[in-house]
């Protein structure tokens, strides 16, 4: 890991000059973040959590619209609570833009060029410094809608979403547990890598689902540690049996960074650039308790299917229907007892491994298969 030195330095921003601030005003007037597809969801839940992610739905916009009215009439500035509070929702809740550069934003707004306004920055001056295992409890126990708190943490891994208001996102772990992590692009943090050690200063709790994780906004603070830290494991496990099989062979966009699989259409984002063919799994796991899900990319699909990529588009070349093919498929897994393991992203397990334990139903026969799509071959294509 890159030393501290080698790093931007932490930034907290206690007065915004307006005339700086004035461009970021096209937030209440300009287009919205753009929703994304996670490789690890269904559409639907995507939406919900991406919906919650970028509105930020936590925040009292009374509370802070009382706050700033303070601040703004410590300036000779006088506006109604309520006009700022619709203010800070639109820019929040429609343009994605996190509470504290809101705050800066629509404080701009009603200040004369020339002037500066002091803005009271989110949180404290001096958090409680927590353990990861203890995030929920501060969060749950918070007096506003959100705990605000230092934390040290080792970076597990990391992503990105297709939404301009969010850098980065990371999973994030130290000897106590694991936990997510989201980095507004209004922070205008370093961008964090896998191993990295970092001192997170001011950053809200929060929680969606049961799942806690921490947030890096405009008034946190990031510090590059050059330290080790003990921490836990980035991988989660599940042995159960698979009860829902999704997807097999996918289409995937062919634009360079660009991985999204394609389920109807082009690619929203590169509508222009081809798609090719991929092997990808997604399957629901029950262990008897709870059902997990995990994604199997293609080496993973393969092991658990015992079906080759090349074999599974052979079965497509004679049933020319993806569906259909992708159906028996799913039958060679459904039924299973499975082992996986992976990080877990959005809520579910990326596999790096995958055992079949107990084969419960017949191995997949990919002759037997080919037998079977050439029978549903369309009978004016077998003449």
């Amino acid at each position: 890991m890159d030393g501290p030195e080698a790093r931007t330095q932490p930034r907290r921003v206690l007065s915004v000059p307006c005339r700086q601030q004035r461009p970021v005003l096209t937030c209440l007037h300009g287009p919205s973040a753009a929703i994304f597809e996670s490789p690890s969801r269904t559409g639907e839940e995507e939406a919900e959590s991406l919906t919650h992610t970028l509105t930020m739905s936590d925040i009292d916009y009374t509370e802070t619209a009382e706050s700033l009215q303070n601040d703004l009439a410590d300036e000779g500035v006088e506006v109604a609570v309520d006009t700022l509070e619709q203010n800070l929702r639109d820019c929040v809740e429609t343009y994605s833009l996190d509470e504290a550069a809101a705050v800066r934003t629509v404080a701009s707004k009603y200040t004369p060029d020339d002037e500066s306004v002091n803005v009271t920055p989110a949180g404290a001056e001096e958090n409680e410094h927590i353990a990861v295992a203890d995030i929920a409890q501060r969060h749950d126990n918070a007096e506003r809608e959100s705990a605000w708190v230092d934390a040290t943490v080792e970076v597990l891994s990391t992503w990105t979403i297709d939404a301009d208001s969010v850098a980065q996102k990371a999973q994030i772990a130290d000897d106590t547990g694991k936990a997510e992590l989201t980095v507004w692009a209004s922070a205008d943090a370093p961008a964090l890598s896998e191993g990295d050690v970092v001192a997170l200063g001011n950053v809200p709790t929060d929680e969606y689902q049961g799942t806690y994780s921490l947030k890096v906004t405009s008034d946190s603070t990031v510090e590059f540690q050059d330290e080790d830290i003990d921490a836990v494991d980035n991988l989660e496990h599940v042995e159960g049996r698979v009860v829902q099989a999704r997807e097999g062979i996918v289409d995937r966009c062919t634009h360079d960074d660009c991985t999204r699989v394609i389920n109807t259409g082009n690619c929203p984002d590169h509508p222009n650039a081809d798609t090719e063919r991929d092997f990808r799994l997604k399957l629901t796991v029950d262990d008897g308790h709870v059902a997990r899900d995990a994604v199997l990319q293609q080496d993973e699909a393969e092991a658990a299917l015992d079906v080759t990529f090349e074999d599974a588009m052979g079965i497509l070349n004679d049933t020319l229907d993806v569906d259909d093919t992708n159906e028996m498929l799913h039958k060679g897994i459904v039924g299973k007892q499975v082992s996986v393991a992976g990080p877990e992203i959005y809520g579910s397990i990326q596999a790096e491994d995958i055992v079949v334990v107990e084969n419960t139903l017949d191995d997949l026969d990919v002759d037997a298969m080919l037998v079977e799509a050439r029978e549903a071959r369309p009978a004016a294509l077998s003449e």
